[in-house]
Formats: C-alpha cells, sequence, structure tokens
C-alpha cells in the first residue's frame, strides 16, 4: 500500500513538473503579439513585421487576441497597398469573430480595399454597413461616408447624363476566374475615364459577366447588345473558351469586338473581330529574330513543359528560328512540375562521362558533345529556377538562355541568381518600361487602384483605348470597324499599335534581360539591324554615284 502510494506522489510530481515546464516553455498569445505589436512601434511597418503578424495569426487562428492581430495585419497591408491580401483578412475577421469590438473598422477596412482596387460595389456595400452600423464610431461613418460620395460621383460619371456610346465588357467576373476578369476591367474602367473627372469619354461601359466558361454563353445576350443603337464595340471575352462563340455572334450581328484572348483563328472569323493580345506566335517570333539576327545565334536546343503552352511555343520557336536560316538540333520535353533534370540535360546535350577517383574520392567529368549556341526554354519561372543549376553541374557553359513570358518574374534572379544571368526573353508588357506610354499607364493606374498593373490590365487598356478612339472618329456603328482597322502608330501600355489585314494587334514586344541580378528592359534591340540597314543604304549610294 505505502509502494502503491509513493509511485502514486511520483507520478503526481512528474506531472506537475512537466506542466511547469510547459508553462516556462510556451508563451501565451497575448505576450506573443505584445512583442510583435512594440516592434511596429519601434520599426513600423517593415516586411519582418508583417509577416511575423501573418504567422500570429496561422498559429493562433482562435485566441482571444487574434481578432486585434487580424486588424493591425489588415492596416499594415493596406498602408503596403497590398489590397487584395487585406481583403482575405478583413473577411477573415469579420467571418471567424463576427462578435469582435474590430468588427467595424473591419467593415471599412474591406470597403476601402475594394474601393482602390476598383470594385466598386463590394466597397459600396461594405461601408453603407459601416455607415448603417449602430456600434460604428463617427470617425468610421464620416470616413465611409466620404468614399461613398466618392462613388457616388464615380458612378454619375458613368450613367448621368445617358452616355451617347455603348461599350460591351464581356469578362468573368465571379467564380474561378474571377480576379483575372476584374484585372481586365481596371484597365477598361481607366481607360473610360472613370476615375479621372477631367475626362468626359460619353461612352457608357455595360459589363456582362461569364461565370463559368464551360457554360455556353446565351447568344441573346450580343443580340440584345446589336439592339442598342448606342452600342460602337465590345471588349473581350477573356477566357479562350467563350472566345469564337463571341466573336462568331459578334460577326453575325455587326459588332466591332476586339478580343482578349490568344484563341487560335480569332481575327480570321470575319471583319468585325479583332485582337490585342500576346500570342505564342508572336513572341516566339520575336525571340527567334532576336536570337538569330541580332546575337547572331545558328544552334538552338529547346527544353519544353509537356503541355498546350509549352508545345505551343517550341513550335512556334522552331518554325521562326528555321525560316531564318538557323538549325534546332535538339528538342525534349518534359513532365510540368518535374524537379530533377539531370536526364533530360544529359541526353540534350548528349553528355558524356569520365569517372576518376582522386584519393578516396569519386568524380566525375561531364562533357556536352552537341555543339549549341542557345537554349530555349518556354515555361514558367519555377522550372527555370530548377534547370538554371543543372547546366552549370554538366558544365553546359556559353550558350544563351532564352525564354518566354512565363520568365518575367522578379523572383527568377532572386532564386536562379547567377545561373540566369545573362538570359533574354520575351513579354507583352513591362510594368518597369521607360516607353513613354507605358510608363504614362503604369503612373496613371498606380495613383488609381494602388498597385502596379499588369499585362492583363494593359491590354485591356489599350484595347479600350483603341476602341473609344475609333467611336469617337467613327461615330456610327458601321464605320468603327474601318476606324479599328486602320489604326497606325497607336502609342499604347503594351507598345505602338497597328492592325494586320486579318484584324491582329502588331506591335514591338518587350525584350527582357537579366543583368546583375535584376529584370530589365533592352532599350532600342534591334539597333544593330538599323546601323546594318543604314550602312547598307551608303554603300549602295556610293557606288550609284
Amino acid at each position: 500500500m505505502k509502494r502503491i502510494l509513493a509511485i502514486s506522489i511520483i507520478v503526481l510530481l512528474l506531472v506537475h513538473h512537466s506542466s511547469s515546464l510547459q508553462a516556462s516553455w510556451f508563451k501565451r498569445p497575448q505576450d506573443v503579439l505584445w512583442g510583435i505589436f512594440e516592434s511596429i512601434e519601434e520599426e513600423g511597418a517593415t516586411e519582418e513585421n508583417t509577416e511575423r503578424l501573418e504567422t500570429f495569426v496561422d498559429a493562433y487562428p482562435s485566441s482571444a487576441v487574434t481578432d486585434e492581430a487580424l486588424i493591425r495585419l489588415c492596416e499594415l497591408l493596406i498602408e503596403k497597398k497590398r489590397f487584395e491580401k487585406a481583403l482575405l483578412y478583413c473577411e477573415k475577421l469579420l467571418s471567424d469573430f463576427p462578435l469582435s469590438p474590430y468588427k467595424d473598422e473591419a467593415l471599412y477596412l474591406l470597403g476601402y480595399s475594394n474601393y482602390r482596387m476598383g470594385n466598386i460595389q463590394d466597397a459600396s456595400s461594405s461601408l453603407t454597413a459601416v455607415v448603417d452600423s449602430p456600434t460604428s464610431t463617427l470617425t468610421q461613418k464620416v470616413r465611409a461616408t466620404i468614399i461613398l460620395n466618392n462613388i457616388a460621383d464615380v458612378e454619375e460619371l458613368l450613367s448621368v447624363p445617358e452616355p451617347s456610346h455603348l461599350v460591351g465588357a464581356i469578362l468573368p467576373l465571379k467564380g474561378a476566374y474571377r480576379r483575372f476578369g476584374e484585372k481586365a476591367l481596371r484597365g477598361i474602367l481607366l481607360a473610360a475615364g472613370v476615375f479621372n473627372q477631367e475626362t468626359d469619354s460619353n461612352v457608357e461601359i455595360k459589363v456582362i459577366n461569364t461565370v463559368d466558361p464551360e457554360e455556353p454563353l446565351d447568344s441573346s445576350i450580343i443580340a440584345g447588345l446589336a439592339d442598342d443603337a448606342r452600342l460602337g464595340g465590345i471588349i473581350g471575352p477573356l477566357l479562350s473558351k467563350n472566345a469564337m462563340k463571341v466573336a462568331g455572334l459578334s460577326q453575325e450581328n455587326g459588332i466591332p469586338i476586339i478580343a482578349l484572348s490568344q484563341k487560335e483563328g480569332l481575327p480570321e472569323i470575319g471583319d468585325y473581330v479583332f485582337r490585342n493580345f500576346l500570342t505564342p506566335r508572336a513572341q516566339a517570333q520575336t525571340i527567334a529574330r532576336y536570337a538569330v539576327e541580332v546575337l547572331g545565334k545558328e544552334r538552338f536546343a529547346i527544353l519544353y513543359p509537356e503541355n498546350n503552352y509549352g508545345r505551343i511555343l517550341k513550335t512556334e520557336f522552331k518554325q521562326a528560328v528555321e525560316a531564318l536560316g538557323a538549325t534546332v538540333v535538339g528538342e525534349l520535353s518534359y513532365r510540368p512540375g518535374k524537379k530533377d533534370f539531370a536526364e533530360e540535360l544529359k541526353t540534350l546535350f548528349a553528355i558524356e562521362v569520365e569517372k576518376h577517383v582522386i584519393g578516396r574520392r569519386h568524380v566525375a567529368k561531364y562533357t556536352p558533345t552537341v555543339e549549341v549556341d542557345a537554349l530555349y526554354i518556354p515555361d514558367y519561372y519555377p522550372a527555370i529556377v530548377q534547370i538554371a543549376p543543372y547546366l552549370a553541374f554538366y558544365n553546359i557553359k556559353d550558350i544563351q538562355l532564352l525564354g518566354s513570358n512565363g520568365w518575367n518574374s522578379p523572383k527568377l534572379p532572386q532564386l536562379a541568381g547567377e545561373y540566369v544571368e545573362g538570359a533574354v526573353f520575351v513579354d507583352g508588357f513591362f510594368s518597369g518600361s521607360k516607353r513613354w506610354a507605358t510608363e504614362e499607364f503604369v503612373k496613371r493606374f498606380r495613383n488609381t487602384f494602388g498597385y502596379t498593373p499588369g499585362i492583363i490590365e494593359a491590354q485591356a487598356y489599350d484595347a479600350s483605348m483603341i476602341m473609344f478612339n475609333a467611336i469617337q472618329s467613327a461615330g456610327m456603328r458601321l464605320f468603327i470597324k474601318d476606324a479599328i482597322k486602320s489604326t497606325v502608330g497607336f502609342e499604347g501600355a503594351t507598345g505602338t499599335i497597328h492592325f494586320s489585314p486579318e484584324g491582329e494587334a502588331l506591335k514591338e514586344l518587350f525584350l527582357l534581360k537579366i543583368e546583375k541580378g535584376r529584370i530589365v528592359e533592352i532599350e532600342d534591340p534591334w539597333a544593330v539591324l538599323k546601323q546594318d540597314t543604314e550602312n547598307a543604304e551608303i554603300m549602295e549610294n556610293r557606288v550609284d554615284e
């Protein structure tokens, strides 16, 4: 009995000791958050402090102070103009902590973020809830009312008095593709001048939401647009699965349309159908021409992912290279998502392996036996980060790396470092460009929406500007398609634009290079060719003389 009692006392002591250890090992959520808030007060909204708050929210999803952490995190993200992320955390606070004393502030920040992103209806809903809430402070009500008044001014610009022209915007604004549709819509609205009270565009934007790309578009929607005598044209659609149907209906109803899709064969549908989008053919031909005619490369290898993106770009690049008189000496595909590229590179470059024993070490020497001037990899930057170090490992040196628009991310030089230094790739838009029209667009967009635009916003903006200019010059719908077709020298965010006879927007794409760990634009990439042409003309004139 005494033994049993003794054992019980020991177990109790151990349990008590274990609890004491736990209490000393782990801080309370309040204490952890206290430390983070101290850092914020001393250092400000640094990236490290923002990340610490995000980590806290993940680690303590339902503590008594998590709602306070969430509201502070929303404020920091808005201060950094990261509105999309701020939306997520505001919504999390409202859904997970419906009785939080920070509920009204979260509603205001949610409305403010939506307003800065151009989501006018969502912004109006949240801000109205702040004004109507019996628990919101007077300051919150005043701030919400000011933005609601701005929204009312915007809506007035769109609808009163009734504009003399109408443009349809067919975009996915719900579902999985919503964020892409919203990006395009912001570009369209910026072009229409709805956030610039000095601009009188005299054009109403009628947004038609395509929710499900698998579901066929109701043909009556296009017919209904056509019945409005004010209709000048259509911008969109964005999704390839709706593109052919919408373009065909537009052609049938005599509606000029500038599509924002890379769907093959779109402009060939008819003379009312135009396209402003970065196509695989355009980017493959541009990078091939630069590599052959400017860099002087003659022998190419292609390593590509076994998906539509990789296959199409591989085919277009190979055709472009061979049309320029150069040679593709090898091509090989790989499974998307692959991490190990040893076998692919050993096969593509026919690498010979010599093994030696030096002391206790086994050493392998790798020698590529296929002569290659440049390697083209049409994939996105995460794959390039994996592939590039293998080139150095297998002693594949002195070759020019060439890429597609999927390379255009600042994360590529950050993660791949020296292995991608000097690489050249192409894209349809570059927010850091020194082209004046691009700079002006980026500046206006940032001032309006609070973030740096990408290619979707830029292409939608240019398509809209071309459409509005055509409407203004032609007036009647009957002549608008001819005005679009005759567009020459339009200085857009994505380049100087004119249209091919088929209706394809033609422009000088952005050739980009990784230089000193940064992505930079190659300014005047065709200068060498221009100089050669000028020299040839001078020599020809001398001969004639």
